[in-house]
């Protein structure tokens, strides 16, 4: 075991978990709402038109943008909106979408593979692949896959991630147990694509059995597979780095800043299906659990499904519910089932409704201290962040909050302080855009102000140059009128002379 693991972090039972791992398939939806905007990088563009045919497959929204991946039709038939439509997100905001409307048939566009023999193509083609089969991080964070790949300085450790910490989800867990080989060859292709020396695929010492799956299928001496303790929030990245390496990320900086590419594991999934088997990225592995559902299951599912069709199928009660995508700790709560599956949408939590527990004042008994996974001060923080006193917040390292949500978990008053961090950071931002602004603004009126300055100066020097010419030019002519009086009145002697 691991003698490095962070301090803090909380031990979490899984309240609601799957039971059996099988992957029930859902059938392709009758209509997919595909969403343009992901969770990072620009909005894709729509490529077709209200009324064309699509393949499943087919790519049907891009752009030239490094930070945008492409978004494919998950069901072949016509294409019958392209409009704003609510997304899953806390603020239900709407977002350009594009409707599909199924023929039925599911016939998939002509793929375009590398095969098993991946390691003949050069990691360039290997990135491309990644980057046109759509692939992003599908832990949750959203980010373009082939940015991470391609960005990684000085490649020395690949790590999947594997640990999937925050309790309820389980569609890693039943990822593992049931395609095992192909995330081992997933892993093979990143160290290939990456040029990494070695890759560890680290997983909580609680899932045995994909454990044993992965350990079957790995015949591979670069690839590692280290069981590190339950506890959450060992899935973090910079925590997880740091419990695998004994290596710190520093604050500001990346992985990839110190060679290391960190992946989710279902995006190594997605990664082996686009290279070897040229599937881009039409569905997802989702968990659907809690109180509000009888038989809780992973569902592979096609992006542009409801929420509903969905979590129909694991027996929803007549209950009101509450209903968050995401983890427990980490998700967002949303206010229909009639959202659409997306490509981060790990898991939808189907809660019977419950009212919220009373918020006490602060007590200050610093339990949240002590389960801080990065030695934060969230006492400290959210005094500051509640008075929006941003500054002092900000030096108590408010950045660096990653909003795991262990100090609202074991706080005896119930205050939910992560929000009041998102809060602040969102203040900060606001200030720093505010200040942005105000200077680009201060910028346009001093260079507006110099510009006319700069124009009166040059219309004043104009002006006297435009004078000192009509002063010479007049003296030039008076100097001729002169010479011509000069010449006019010695005529006139001469001839006076003469007739005398």
């Amino acid at each position: 075991m691991l003698s490095n693991i962070f301090r803090g972090g909380i031990h979490i039972p899984n309240p609601y978990p799957v039971k059996n791992p099988k992957i029930v398939k859902v059938p392709p939806p009758e209509k997919a709402v595909l969403i343009l905007q992901q969770k990072v990088g620009g909005q894709a563009k729509p490529c077709v038109e209200v009324g064309d045919k699509v393949l499943t497959g087919q790519v049907i929204a891009g752009t030239s943008s490094q930070y945008c991946v492409p978004i494919h039709a998950s069901i072949s038939g016509t294409i019958s909106a392209i409009d704003k439509q609510p997304i899953p997100h806390p603020s239900g905001i709407d977002a350009m979408c594009i409707t599909i409307e199924s023929d039925g048939k599911d016939k998939w566009v002509e793929k375009e593979e590398c095969g098993a023999d991946f390691l003949s193509c050069k990691p360039e083609q290997i990135i491309d692949k990644i980057r046109s089969a759509g692939i992003v991080g599908m832990g949750g964070a959203g980010f373009p896959t082939h940015i991470k790949v391609s960005s990684v300085k000085n490649a020395n450790t690949l790590v999947v991630n594997a640990t999937e910490c925050e309790p309820g989800i389980m569609c890693d867990d039943s990822l593992m147990q049931n395609y095992p080989r192909e995330i081992i060859r997933g892993t093979e292709i990143l160290l290939h694509a990456c040029s990494a020396k070695k890759a560890i695929i680290a997983i909580e010492d609680d899932k045995q059995e994909a454990f044993n799956s992965l350990l079957m299928y790995n015949h591979n001496d670069k690839i590692t597979i280290q069981r590190i303790p339950t506890k959450y929030t060992s899935g973090a990245d910079k925590l997880l780095i740091k419990s695998l390496l004994d290596v710190e990320v520093p604050a500001g900086k990346h992985p990839s800043d110190i060679g290391v590419l960190c992946h989710n594991v279902g995006t190594v999934k997605a990664i082996h299906d686009a290279v070897i088997d040229g599937r881009p990225l039409v569905s997802r592995i989702v968990t659907v659990t809690g109180s509000g559902v009888e038989d809780p299951k992973n569902y592979e599912a096609r992006l542009g499904t409801s929420f509903a069709s969905v979590v129909s199928q694991s027996k929803p009660n007549k209950q009101k519910h509450k209903i968050r995508m995401g983890g427990m700790m980490m998700g967002v709560d949303v206010n229909s089932d009639q959202y659409s599956i997306c490509k981060i949408t790990n898991c939808i939590f189907i809660n019977n409704f419950e009212p919220e527990p009373q918020v006490n004042e602060c007590i200050r008994c610093s339990s949240c201290n002590q389960v801080c996974p990065i030695n934060l001060l969230p006492q400290q923080l959210y005094w500051s962040s509640k008075s929006e006193s941003i500054d002092k917040a900000l030096e108590y390292n408010l950045d660096n909050c990653i909003e795991c949500g262990c100090c609202s978990y074991v706080c005896p008053s119930n205050i939910p302080l992560v929000d009041y961090f998102v809060f602040a950071k969102a203040v900060n931002k606001k200030q720093i855009n505010d200040a942005e602004r105000a200077d680009i603004a201060r910028q346009r009126f001093e260079y507006r102000e110099f510009r006319i300055e700069r124009n009166m100066s040059e219309r004043a020097e104009m002006m006297a140059k435009k004078k000192k010419a009509l002063k010479e030019k007049m003296a030039k002519e008076k100097q001729q009128k002169d010479k011509i009086a000069d010449a006019i009145q010695r005529v006139s002697k001469s001839k006076e002379n003469k007739d005398a």
